[in-house]
Parts: C-alpha cells; sequence; structure tokens
C-alpha cells in the first residue's frame, strides 16, 4: 500500500473525476471531458458484472457500447435465465427461499443483460489475444474495427494481469483514437516495478489521473484500479 500512496503522489491533478459504477466491481473515476467526448465504449469481460457499461450509457447516452466476452452471447445469455428460472422454482418447492431469491435476482440480470446489449449495444463474443482468427482477436484489430474512427472517441475499459502487457502496445499505436483507458489490474504483483514500469509505457500518450485499491482483507486483495486520459484531452480543466 506505500508504494500504490507514492504513485498517488504523482497524480495529474484533474479536477473533474466522476466516479462510474462501483467502486471495485469495475467502477472508475474518469474526467467528465472524456465521458462526454466518448462515442464507442469497448468492454472487455462484461460476462455477469456489466454495471460499468450501464452506469457509463446513462451519462452518455449518444455513446454504443461494444462489450467483449468469450464467454458471453446473447444465446448463452438466454439459456442462462431459463436455468436460473427452473433452480428458482426448484428451491421454491424445497422450500429453500433463500436459495431461490439468489437464482431469481441471477434470472434479472440475466434478463437485464440480454434487454441492455440487444438494444442498439453489441455483444461480441471474441477472445482477446495477440492475433486475430474465427475465436481470437487482438486489441490492435478490437479497436480499428470496433471503435469510433475520430480522435479520442473510443474509450476502452479491460480487466488485465500483469501476464498481458503486450496490450500496451497495441493501445499506444492506436492512441489516437482513444479518450480514456481504465484498467483493472488483477492480481495486484507483489513487486510494484511492473505497475511502474506499465505506468511509464503507457504514459508516452497518456496521463494516469487515478489509482485506487490494492487493498488487503481477511480473504484476498481488492483489484487495482487505474485511470489514463489520452494527453490530447489533458491539457483543459486541470
Amino acid at each position: 500500500m506505500v508504494e500504490i500512496n507514492k504513485l498517488q503522489l504523482e497524480l495529474n491533478q484533474c479536477t473533474d473525476l466522476v466516479r462510474v459504477g462501483e467502486q471495485h466491481e469495475r467502477g472508475h473515476l474518469i474526467p467528465a471531458r472524456a465521458i462526454a467526448k466518448t462515442k464507442t465504449l469497448l468492454s472487455l469481460g462484461a460476462n455477469d458484472n456489466w454495471a460499468f457499461d450501464r452506469a457509463f450509457q446513462q451519462l452518455n447516452p449518444d455513446c454504443k457500447v461494444v462489450g467483449v466476452d468469450y464467454q458471453l452471447s446473447l444465446s448463452s445469455i438466454v439459456s442462462g435465465a431459463f436455468s436460473s428460472g427452473a433452480k428458482s422454482l426448484q428451491s421454491a418447492l424445497l422450500g429453500q427461499l433463500k436459495q431461490s431469491k439468489q437464482h431469481v435476482k441471477a434470472l434479472l440480470n440475466r434478463v437485464l443483460l440480454y434487454t441492455f446489449y440487444s438494444s442498439g449495444n453489441r455483444l461480441l463474443r471474441r477472445r482477446v489475444s495477440d492475433h486475430t482468427n474465427e475465436v481470437d482477436i487482438s486489441l490492435e484489430t478490437l479497436i480499428a474495427v470496433y471503435g469510433t474512427i475520430e480522435d479520442n472517441a473510443t474509450m476502452l475499459n479491460i480487466s488485465m494481469s500483469c501476464d498481458e502487457y503486450h496490450m500496451v502496445d497495441d493501445i499506444i499505436r492506436l492512441e489516437s483514437m482513444l479518450s480514456v483507458v481504465t484498467i483493472e489490474l488483477s492480481p495486484v504483483p507483489d513487486c510494484m516495478s511492473q505497475v511502474n514500469q506499465f505506468i511509464e509505457r503507457m504514459s508516452e500518450s497518456f496521463e494516469v489521473v487515478h489509482i485506487s485499491g490494492g487493498e488487503i482483507d481477511e480473504h484476498n486483495q481488492a483489484p487495482l484500479e487505474l485511470t489514463f486520459m489520452n494527453r490530447r484531452l489533458a491539457s483543459p480543466a486541470k
């Protein structure tokens, strides 16, 4: 935590940060000017935790969301909804009311998830990798094909581990299209020098405007949340 505190002291003093989504649930602090500028949100790893995507679009209704998740499709959402409904009914018949309520909650989430991605947004069943084929898609291809081809009009929301730092090269190559990159880093590396190197590489084109997380409780460690704003947007409103 001491090293994270040191990183926070070096942040760009951005005065228009807005909390989008819940903390530690893919929620991030993002500059309001970048939210208004963004026309496409590329959100990697939608699955059941899509609250950030919905919260972002509520702040910018004109923004299109492209959710990318290899384990999720509209048909799998429907299948999951039927499964949750059946489990809820079975639990209720057995008098297991607590379990029944949990399945009802899962059912409702699936219904809302389907509605969100079938009404103007898009759900892409692909696995982000270092190459592109029928199953995989490179981050560079994802941004170039599904992002908005205007200066700083695409936002990237991504969960990643230290093993996926190679994605930074794709981000830097297409930085002119990006407004903000939000990253949820988990697990947090023991050696913070890896995080420092990652931030330094991103700082070639972006300013880090928010860092939080990394707290350890009795069960696990919270992910590290980082927000990078394109330097082209960083000049005003400091």
